[in-house]
């Protein structure tokens, strides 16, 4: 379908540049009557194609700057014996799945505790212009971990606990320090910061972790979830 924003002006164009020079050489010979109507058509189809151009490229710039890209789904199963338990299941769109295992336990997922649970990354963005010509915001996920909804008092400062699982090893070079530190000697003038989402977990939720060109979002990806998320609909 978006293609039809290029084929249709560029046809427009064609037949505008054919008109309007077919116009010309009649003008050139005197034959004014056709000669002017050949000429008035051919500005006509391409100030035609001038507009579609003009809305082909604002309809992309659009899609870009509300680019999302999948990043994770998450998935729980309650551990039976145990309160606030969850074994975790995390697909990534690249096909290698996250091993979330107990070390040393084979076929013994990992579990978090507790009765939500955040997913974190780091996250490189790039300014609006940049979207625009195909710099789409990268990311890096750091971890995820289980914990406790009411873990603070609003009377004073208290301690929490939380457990979860690192998701990713620096590989050596970190880009993102690299950005964050020479970002505009290298022409990355947009933002480097962690990002996270959080929500309930509970027996058979599942989530979609999204990027956008912002940060991380969360989008339902069962029936379940999709309920807890909008329980109006």
């Amino acid at each position: 379908m978006d293609l039809l924003w290029w084929i249709i002006p560029g046809a427009a164009g064609i037949v505008g540049l054919l008109l309007t020079f077919a116009g010309m050489g009649r003008l050139m010979k005197l034959n004014l009557m056709t000669g002017g109507l050949r000429f008035l058509f051919g500005i006509g189809f391409l100030g035609l194609a001038g507009i579609g151009t003009f809305a082909g490229l604002n309809l992309q710039t659009y899609k870009r700057l509300t680019y999302e890209q999948p990043v994770a789904e998450i998935s729980f199963a309650a551990v039976d014996g145990e309160e606030d338990a969850y074994a975790v299941t995390i697909a990534v769109p690249e096909g290698d799945d996250i091993n979330c295992f107990v070390p040393g336990e084979v076929d013994q997922p990992c579990v978090l505790r507790g009765d939500e649970f955040s997913m974190g990354a780091q996250v490189i963005t790039f300014e609006p212009m940049a979207n625009m010509l195909g710099y789409d915001s990268v990311y890096r996920l750091e971890y995820v971990e289980g914990r406790n909804n009411q873990r603070y008092t609003t009377g004073s400062v208290t301690s929490a606990t939380s457990n979860g699982l690192a998701l990713s090893e620096n590989p050596g070079l970190d880009v993102y320090a690299l950005a964050k530190e020479q970002g505009d000697r290298l022409g990355v003038n947009g933002k480097q910061f962690g990002s996270a989402v959080y929500a309930p977990m509970g027996d058979g939720l599942s989530y979609k972790v999204v990027l956008t060109q912002t940060g991380l979002t969360l989008d339902p990806a069962n029936p379940a979830t999709k309920r807890l998320m909008q329980p109006g609909d």
